[in-house]
């Protein structure tokens, strides 16, 4: 079938299709968020706190952090379904300037994020099929290009990829949970180790990167066939699978593996597995590393589409960019996202920047916290679908929190902090360019 066929020039450059639904709005919060979680988090989390009881504790902290802001995200995914996530909603709020900084660095991090996935996963694929050692990046690139080509085909190819994954991953680790129950328990650590301001600022990075992704379903709202009801269904209900996930996670751990062997396995999972099945168990695990990782790798590269989409259909970059396929692509927009995440896995600049993706997500966080408040009062007749509950208190906790971890990693990590604000800083001339462009007067 042609690309023209029976659409019109109008619908063909702004509007997406709505073809997905709560099923893809689950497997996008919960398959783009535990993918990578479940696998190295764990040990992250472990080696910076350095107690059992510490782990379960900073874990939940993650998990309360998470539920309350898809509380108030979700009146936001609701009340405005639109695409373009964070972006939307500071738009709406603050103004075009933050809106364009925060689409940038939402954008951005998005693309650091997929090519650290496809860094990563290369490195399980290549220790499940040794054949493929030493070309970690050629696999890196070639994964890329695969998902890029099933998005390319269309939303829903792309979206039955992300629910195949987050299925077959989630019944993966349902039997290994469920199993790992059997061994014997490990001994219990001798020693209580109390973590000081820099190691819970560390612990508080791994956590904040291993829930990341409870909010993926608000930059789909627009391509939603109930975005009302669905977007907040979506986000409550996986971020309370995601907490029940890392919950059943760490207990197994701290149940089956001594904990300094917790602080040292690079996939602690896989040592669980091989407890229970030897090379093939440890085998087994790798594949659903390798799944897991292409899950989150399909969702990002997703988003930072979307991303694009929105601030082009906003004049704010190339018209070209919102552009929209018959079968719901934005394609342009997606060779783009895609163009610097192979930019990224290729040149190997990604692992360069991982420290400070959580200060850019915590960032747009803090902004769409604010944005509840402030549209609560500037906007109160506005429809809203879902009311966040405990508003404006339980808004104000998240709020407050985003905000302290921020001052803490300006505090721990000064120079991590500078580039993300001079990443985020590049928005600035890329705003004023577009704007002398489409208001040339």
């Amino acid at each position: 079938m042609s690309d023209n066929t029976a659409v019109s020039p109008v619908r063909r450059s702004s509007r997406l299709l709505r073809l997905l639904g709560v099923g893809f709005g689950l497997a996008v919060v919960v398959g783009g968020t535990t993918g990578t979680g479940v696998l190295r988090s764990p040990r992250e989390l472990a080696e910076a706190v350095g107690a059992s009881g510490g782990v379960l504790l900073v874990w939940l902290a993650g998990g309360l952090y998470a539920l309350l802001g898809a509380n108030a995200i979700a009146e936001l995914g609701a009340m405005l379904p639109q695409a373009g996530g964070w972006y939307g909603y500071a738009h709406r709020a603050f103004g075009e300037f933050v809106a364009v900084v925060v689409g940038w660095g939402d954008w951005m991090s998005s693309c650091v994020t997929g090519a650290l996935v496809a860094l990563m996963m290369s490195t399980y694929a290549a220790a499940l099929v040794p054949a493929l050692a030493g070309h970690e990046r050629v696999v890196s690139i070639g994964s890329v290009a695969v998902l890029g080509l099933i998005q390319w085909r269309g939303v829903q190819a792309a979206s039955r990829a992300q629910e195949l994954t987050s299925l077959l991953m989630g019944l993966a680790l349902f039997v290994i949970l469920a199993a790992a129950w059997w061994l014997p328990a490990a001994p219990a650590p001798t020693a209580t180790v109390v973590p000081g301001a820099a190691a819970l600022v560390v612990a508080f990075q791994s956590v904040i990167f291993a829930y990341d992704g409870w909010y993926a379903a608000i930059y789909f709202a627009e391509e939603d066939h109930d975005p009302a009801h669905e977007v907040p269904r979506s986000m409550l209900g996986g971020v309370g699978l995601i907490i029940l996930i890392y919950a059943l996670l760490n207990a197994v751990l701290l149940h089956a593996l001594p904990f300094h062997q917790l602080t040292t396995a690079e996939l602690p999972l896989a040592e669980v597995a091989a407890r229970l099945a030897g090379v093939w168990g440890r085998r087994v695990m790798l594949a659903v590393a390798v799944l897991g990782h292409l899950g989150v790798l399909n969702s990002v590269l997703l988003m930072a589409t979307r991303v694009l989409f929105a601030l082009s259909r906003d004049r704010l970059l190339p018209s070209p960019l919102a552009r929209v396929h018959p079968r719901g692509t934005p394609r342009a927009a997606l060779l783009v996202a895609l163009g610097l995440t192979l930019v990224l896995v290729a040149t190997g600049t990604a692992a360069q920047l991982l420290a400070v993706t959580s200060i850019l997500f915590v960032g747009y966080y803090t902004v769409g916290f604010a944005a509840v408040l402030v549209l609560r009062r500037t906007a109160p007749n506005l429809e809203r679908p879902y009311r966040a509950w405990g508003h404006p208190f339980t808004t104000w906790l998240v709020l407050l929190g985003s905000v302290l971890f921020l001052i803490g990693n300006a505090i721990a990590e000064p120079g991590n902090t500078l580039l993300a604000a001079g990443l985020v800083a590049a928005s600035y001339p890329i705003w004023r360019l577009m704007k002398r462009k489409t208001n040339p007067a």
